[in-house]
Formats: C-alpha cells, structure tokens, sequence
C-alpha cells in the first residue's frame, strides 16, 4: 500500500475524531493511522496539538481548552490511576487531561507507528510509557 502525499487539514483531523466518538482510544488511533498520522503530541496545559504525518507533514491545533497550571512534582502512581480511569471511561477527556496534568504531566507524544502513548513529566527524566492496545 502506498501512501499518497496526505496533506493533514484540521478536517481530515475532526472527521477522524468524530468517526471515533464514543469508542475506545485504539479506534481513534486507528483512524489517524488511516489518514497518515505518524504521531501526535499533546500539550495537557491547554490541549494545543501537533500532529505529524508519515511523510513529516505537520499540522497544528491551537489550545482549545482553557489553560491551567501542571504539577512540576510527578506522581508516577497518580499518571496511572488518570489513565486507568480515563480507558474504563470513567472521565472525559479535559477532565484526563487536567487529572495527569495534577500528577506532572505537561505533554505526551503518541506514537502511532509504535503503538506506544509517552506521558512526559517537567523534564525529560519523567516520563511513563504505555502501550496502545491493538483492535
């Protein structure tokens, strides 16, 4: 399969999250995939993203949540007890978001090609990796 030059629009990116509403994570993950998505990184402050596609094409999405403050102390046991909550769909995502931010979160990088979410603390000594399960 080749990919064709796939320019990343924020159409392509909203219609990727509205075909996964509702469902879990991996669907979600597998609709950006399908788009040509290589990876994406999220700015928890605020939820600015930055998607890049196979071919290193980048897209960016303002913030479009309002901004609040990470925890600079990062508390390995509260990133996954948010995570956990967030897959059983217990929390919405701001709510995912503002959880792991409290815990010292202040980006993650999903890594589509390696099915693996990295959750970066204050510096680059913190961080947690988890793996995107398979659909």
């Amino acid at each position: 399969m080749t990919m064709e030059m796939i320019e990343l629009t924020d159409e392509l990116i909203q219609s990727a999250e509205q075909r996964s509403a509702g469902q879990p994570y991996p669907h979600f993950v597998r609709n950006l995939k399908a788009i040509g998505v290589d990876n994406y990184e999220v700015k928890v402050r605020n939820h600015k993203r930055t998607y890049t596609s196979v071919n290193g094409d980048k897209l960016i999405v303002p913030a479009d949540l309002p901004e609040f403050e990470c925890a600079e102390a990062f508390k390995l046991d509260e990133v996954k007890a948010a995570i956990k909550r967030n897959q059983d769909g217990l929390t919405d995502y701001p709510t995912f978001l503002r959880e792991i931010g409290d815990a010292g979160i202040h980006t993650y990088v999903a890594d589509l090609a390696g099915m693996k979410v990295i959750y970066q603390g204050p510096n680059s000594e913190y961080e947690y990796e988890e793996a995107i399960p398979e659909i």
